[in-house]
């Protein structure tokens, strides 16, 4: 009888439910000038390292949120989940992974003009209650402009703290309130482009050297491949809740050794529409100025000066240890014209007042330069005058024209092949 009591008793006490979690979903409280929520339009440079071949404009959006704790950020990151929704569009915003800022939930989609209002992000996590909050929505701003002159220095096979310097973008008036700041980022390319690293700028400084150990990352990898990101910010009350933003992108290698003395202008990558990778400068010079340009080649290169430059007065190549010469082609007018072979450190005089345009191949093939690596070949020019150099430089990564490949096809590739490389020939590409 007792036991049976006793088994009732079981069944009627009634079962006591999980007590809720006493953490709760918050916006960012952990790192001090950083907003919860934010929403701006951007512009970004073209970068092929980044996978950018073109410019492009785009909308950025999201927020940083953790549990109010500040605990087991990982953990809750990898299990939230944030969704943006306005005028009836839905999109995921993913967590960013960032080093620097480990609370991030961010995403940029192309730039729409029916999509400036508030976002509202609902954050979601299955151990804790949902929290939705609106963004501010994005300000009617000009484009901040991009930067120009960014150069590297510093880098060996050896040393991992390259110096960055730039020019500073132009001044804008803009509206109450909002005031123009500058962030530098650092993102490894070899590792799906997580970014490492992050400063904000006071006003006016245009240089930046990177630390030998990085903050929760550690120290450069002499072999890696790292892309710089120079952003120029117009910020609502110096915060980045809403505002506008220019991104100049930049790829480096820490080990890329150069023969010449002085930093290495490292310009803007992108994709012509015959698909050549095109290097674009813009920096200013001074008649007989020693100036280091660095695109990456494959077999080659094309040389050419933009509307108003001074034109080129010399150059000297690289030596890359190379047994044959490289070979100099001039423009006159119509097509590249065979000059002379072209010994590594050497410097070639073009002559009085100069060329707009020029070429160089033989570059060997078995070197294997990455057209992606913007400091594998350093070239060095001097102007023939002062002003500015918008110019670019073109890698080719495939020479043989059809004639040669006609030669090719009927057996006779030996024969007359290097007198044809030695005549007029039309050009690869002419911008």
């Amino acid at each position: 009888m007792r036991r049976a009591i006793f088994l009732a008793t079981l069944f009627l006490v009634p079962s006591v439910a999980k007590a809720a979690p006493v953490d709760t979903i918050v916006q960012n409280t952990l790192t001090p000038g950083f907003p919860g929520t934010f929403a701006y339009v951007g512009y970004n440079s073209s970068n092929v390292a980044f996978g950018q071949p073109v410019a492009t404009q785009f909308l950025s959006f999201g927020g940083r949120f953790h549990l109010e704790s500040g605990s087991n950020e990982q953990t809750f990151a990898s299990q939230t989940t944030v969704t943006a929704t306005q005028n009836g569009a839905t999109f995921n915003v993913p967590y960013s992974n960032a080093v620097p800022d480990p609370n991030l939930f961010q995403t940029s989609i192309r730039y729409n003009p029916n999509l400036l209002g508030p976002w509202q992000l609902t954050v979601s996590n299955p151990n804790y209650n949902s929290l939705v909050v609106n963004t501010a929505a994005i300000a009617n701003l000009p484009p901040p402009p991009f930067i120009t002159g960014a150069a590297i220095s510093g880098t060996s096979a050896t040393v991992t703290t390259p110096t960055i310097t730039w020019n500073a973008p132009a001044a804008v008036a803009l509206p109450t309130g909002f005031t123009q700041n500058t962030k530098v980022f650092i993102f490894d390319l070899n590792n799906n482009k997580q970014e490492i690293f992050r400063q904000d700028l006071p006003s006016g400084q245009t240089s930046i050297t990177i630390p030998a150990n990085l903050p929760h990352f550690g120290p450069l990898n002499p072999n890696g491949h790292y892309g710089v990101l120079i952003r120029d910010d117009f910020r609502l009350n110096d915060n980045a809740t809403t505002g506008a933003s220019s991104q100049s992108f930049f790829d480096f290698h820490p080990n890329a050794v150069t023969q010449f003395s002085g930093p290495v202008q490292v310009p803007v990558s992108s994709v012509n529409t015959v698909g050549q990778t095109v290097y674009s400068f813009n920096i200013d010079v001074s008649h007989g100025q020693s100036v280091n340009l660095d695109p990456a080649a494959a077999l080659g290169y094309i040389f050419s000066i933009g509307v108003g430059n001074p034109n080129f007065a010399t150059v000297e190549l690289p030596n890359l240890g190379m047994s044959h010469p490289y070979e100099l082609y001039v423009w006159n007018g119509t097509s590249f014209e065979f000059k002379q072979d072209l010994a590594a450190d050497t410097l070639y005089n073009f002559g009085q007042g100069g060329i707009s345009k020029f070429e160089i191949l033989g570059i060997d093939p078995s070197l294997g330069l990455d057209p992606a690596n913007s400091t594998a070949f350093v070239t060095q020019v001097t102007f023939t005058g002062d002003g500015a150099f918008t110019g670019t430089m073109t890698a080719i990564t495939a020479v043989p024209e059809p004639s040669t490949w006609a030669m090719i096809i009927f057996g006779f590739a030996g024969i007359g092949f290097m007198a044809y490389r030695r005549k007029s020939r039309a050009a690869l590409m002419t911008a």
